[in-house]
């Protein structure tokens, strides 16, 4: 059994150097195991309570990859969980539990149930999504242990599925409740761990992408949100591919941009997306601000520039304002 504690402290250690000390290390780890205290929130214990008996549980994304980076708490906790029942029996059961919530229903790539709810001024967010293993269990030909190992396939081909491989990992939620909590085998089948330790935001594969173009609004959010590096591929195949952007729904586009300013480095983050061609396919007079250069003596900088360099200005006058 591979203990990955000493891992950890490496990528914490990581985390708190400046970008520029930051080194890498070569790491070669095939199962990877942790303990399931390290993702447990106190509202498992009513999420354990709502699901059926016969539900097999995964928590999901980027709860995973923020509790291996211990960051911190914020007033949004959003979790997502994959289980082999009815979604919305169980945030049904869940909302009886807690007796509040909002609950809501959506089909994505598989059916999902949202609830919804708050505690003081932190407002929770879980989603269960789908995961359909019927034809695993009711095949005859199998036994318990050939049914577990395509169970792992099944749920390893889920996560292949997925944006970029820091969110593609998952825990066995059983693992990671109360007294039940025990060391859990860590499913990352995109090698999401080792892009965690070197600080980079990378695709699980460039179809994923293309099939839903505002993950690339989001990989450069991912990167703003943990101070990571976007991979040099990655902006490289952006370049290529930026007008895919203009067919996905524009409120989930809205949505990613408004996310990048509730968020520190804005301004540099809105560079990088103009270098790369991206803002100027959902704003189309970005590109006339480029073409504007110094005008006078009166302007330090050309209309780009200044633009951004306001969004920056603004950001330190509203982080004082906060202190």
């Amino acid at each position: 059994m591979f203990g990955i504690e000493k891992l950890l402290e490496k990528i914490l250690h990581r985390q708190n150097l400046p970008k520029e000390k930051r080194g890498e290390f070569e790491i070669d780890l095939k199962t990877k195991y942790i303990h399931g205290l390290l993702f447990y929130n106190s509202y498992f214990d009513y999420v354990y309570k709502s699901l059926p008996k016969e539900a097999i549980c995964f928590i999901v994304g980027g709860w995973i990859r923020d509790r291996l980076l211990n960051r911190s708490i914020r007033k949004k906790i959003d979790i997502d969980f994959l289980v082999t029942t009815d979604p919305t029996e169980i945030v049904n059961n869940l909302r009886k539990i807690l007796g509040r919530g909002e609950v809501f229903s959506f089909d994505k790539e598989t059916e999902v149930a949202t609830i919804v709810f708050s505690e003081g001024d932190i407002r929770y967010r879980f989603d269960f999504s789908y995961l359909d293993i019927k034809d695993i269990l009711e095949d005859i030909t199998l036994d318990f242990y050939e049914k577990e190992k395509e169970i792992i396939k099944r749920i390893e081909k889920n996560l292949l599925e997925r944006d970029f491989t820091i969110n593609a990992m998952a825990v066995v939620f059983d693992d990671t409740v109360g007294l039940g909590a025990s060391q859990t085998v860590l499913f990352d089948p995109s090698n999401g761990l080792e892009d965690l330790q070197s600080g980079i935001v990378r695709p699980v594969s460039y179809k994923n992408i293309e099939k839903d173009p505002v993950r690339i609004l989001r990989g450069y959010r991912i990167a703003q949100e943990l101070d990571f590096d976007i991979e040099k591929e990655f902006e490289k195949w952006v370049k290529s591919n930026k007008s895919s952007i203009k067919n996905s729904p524009k409120e989930r586009v809205r949505d990613e941009i408004l996310k990048i300013f509730e968020n520190s480095r804005t301004a540099e983050i809105l560079e990088k997306l103009i270098r790369d061609g991206v803002v100027q396919e959902i704003i189309p007079e970005i590109e006339e601000m480029v073409k504007i250069k110094k005008i006078g003596d009166f302007h330090r900088y050309n209309l780009l520039d200044h633009s951004l360099k306001t969004v920056e200005y603004i950001e330190e006058f509203l982080k004082k304002k906060r202190f």
